[in-house]
């Protein structure tokens, strides 16, 4: 085993050295011409787990939506710094009281005409304002049961149409075939921003009807820059390039500028790097800590700040966390972030004291209470919480070694103040199918904005109405939060939701449903042959592929 380890190792290091040779080259701007074809351009994504759905309509994580968005589309967009942008809507106006928007489609858009080789149902043709009112109805139908679905319940009928009251939603109709209004019950500033989360994609009704809901799965069909082709479970997934897509670049080429993508799943991270180093990847989905400092020297390494909060969730409806304020809060108490960040991160990450990241519409550092390191109060709330003389606790955590690290260091820090965890993974899927039902007392969570508003932390998170598959997978469940983020979703005034979710956050830091740990940064690392190289503002996993592009 040494030898082998021994030859990896020195063909990897002569690797990096051949590429840190290309130092002085940088991503190409965006809009770049494209190059004469010479041989095919297929581009090699190292990714770190199966992603659970590629069905838009249910999927709730970071690797199903990386995929997603290579495949479909959504009435909007966002630019690089986050600002919502035009994409199968052309245009949009918004009435005087903000309760009504009407969408300009785009025209020449279609539908796939082929995946795995076959002919779709849609047939590849056009998209029309039809279609985006089937895809509406499907999406809100309380038989589709989409998670993601109670995101547009301010739509006019929603709750009409959920309580099947009616057969079709209200607020959804078609002025032409290529103009669409969609009537809101009260103004909701984030709703031009919701409607770019990628549940809300246009779908084809008959490959939809042909496959099923269950089936859709592993057959999506939408109007992307690429089709699907295969997926091989726990292995990869190759899409091919859409040859009818509508887009064009800026000098009049047809986009994308790749033949195809191939997203290879390899869980370990060191042997991520390890391929990348010999160039089997073109972009990896995530540089481990030991090879940061390496990838920061590289050409196409690209780093900024994320929305987004990294945590441990405490189940409160099951011991020892239910009904145990100072239990939650003497966890929260024994943890040093500022080390963790330090020592096992490189420094790349915030502490976080509660939900909502910096950068946010209600965050305040000053907020209380701010959960910095004392050993000494952790033991004094372990003792109010009934357990001075320690407790014992099992971690759930989905697997890589990046968490792993995490959960270690954590685990040592806990010990200092007499917390026994104890430490168990599981792939991904199956910690988000357990924390769906609420059936792990002690979990490994995440969460990065789908819309850069307070409202995707802290009502979908911990609302009440949530709990479960909706978002909170704590069960927390807090009158006086409840009405704070109700009011919020529909006061107008900026200064006045401010003021509600500082106030709504407050309570969360107190009540402690979360072992706040940190806030991301984000970042991105292509080989320097890949061109128009970026990292979106929601994180790398939001990145389309539709403008990058192979140059060797």
């Amino acid at each position: 085993m040494l030898k082998k380890s021994l030859v990896v190792l020195l063909v990897l290091l002569l690797a990096i050295t051949t590429l840190a040779g290309c130092g002085g080259e940088k991503p190409a701007e965006e809009g770049t011409t494209q190059p004469q074809q010479s041989e095919s351009k297929i581009l090699r994504v190292g990714v770190m787990s199966n992603p659970p759905k590629l069905d838009p309509v249910f999927a709730t994580d970071t690797s199903s939506a990386r995929v997603i968005y290579q495949i479909f589309e959504t009435l909007v967009d966002y630019d690089n710094d986050g600002k919502v942008q035009p994409l199968l809507a052309e245009s949009w106006d918004i009435s005087e009281d903000g309760t009504e928007y009407i969408f300009h489609l785009r025209k020449g858009v279609k539908f796939h005409d082929s995946i795995e080789g076959k002919p779709t149902a849609n047939g590849g043709r056009e998209v029309t304002a039809d279609d985006w009112i089937w895809t509406f109805n499907y999406i809100l139908n309380p038989d589709t049961n989409s998670p993601r679905a109670y995101f547009l319940d301010m739509i006019k009928g929603y709750q009409d149409y959920q309580d099947k009251k009616t057969e079709q939603i209200a607020g959804i109709t078609k002025i032409d075939d290529y103009t669409l209004k969609i009537e809101i019950d009260y103004p909701f500033a984030p709703f031009l921003s919701v409607l770019a989360y990628n549940t809300f994609n246009v779908l084809p009704k008959e490959d939809v009807e042909k496959y099923g809901t269950e089936q859709f799965n592993f057959h999506p069909v939408g109007t992307g820059p690429f089709k699907f082709e295969q997926w091989v479970q726990d292995d990869k997934i190759v899409l091919s390039k859409n040859e009818n897509y509508w887009a064009k670049d800026k000098d009049g080429n047809q986009l994308p500028y790749l033949d195809g993508v191939e997203f290879g799943i390899v869980t370990d991270l060191a042997m991520q790097w390890t391929e990348f180093g010999l160039g089997n990847f073109d972009i990896i989905e995530e540089v481990d800590d030991p090879y940061y400092e390496e990838a920061k020297k590289m050409p196409n390494f690209i780093e900024r700040a994320e929305l987004g909060t990294y945590y441990y969730g405490f189940n409160l409806t099951m011991a020892p966390f239910k009904d145990n304020k100072p239990l939650r809060q003497a966890f929260n108490y024994a943890i040093d972030r500022e080390g963790l960040i330090n020592m096992v991160m490189n420094g790349r990450a915030l502490p976080a004291s509660g939900p909502l990241p910096p950068g946010m519409m209600g965050y305040d550092e000053n907020i209380q209470p701010k959960y910095t390191y004392d050993v000494e109060k952790a033991k004094s709330l372990l003792k109010d919480a009934g357990y001075p003389n320690g407790i014992k606790v099992e971690l759930v955590y989905n697997t890589s070694e990046g968490h792993k690290r995490i959960a270690e260091a954590l685990q040592a820090q806990f010990k200092q103040v007499g917390i026994d965890v104890a430490l168990k993974n599981v792939d991904w899927g199956a910690l988000l199918d357990a924390a769906d039902r609420l059936e792990i007392p002690f979990f490994r969570m995440g969460w990065v904005a789908d819309y850069p508003d307070p409202d995707n932390f802290l009502y979908v998170l911990l609302h009440s109405n949530n709990i479960g598959p909706n978002g909170n997978y704590t069960g927390f469940s807090n009158k006086q939060f409840d009405d704070l983020t109700l009011r919020a979703r529909k006061e107008t005034d900026p200064a006045v939701r401010e003021k509600l979710y500082k106030e709504a956050e407050a309570i969360a830091r107190e009540e402690a449903p979360w072992l706040f740990i940190y806030h991301y940064t984000t970042h991105g690392l292509a080989q320097p042959y890949v061109k128009n190289m970026r990292v979106p503002f929601f994180g790398a996993y939001s990145l389309k592929y539709t403008e990058l592009d192979i140059q060797k």
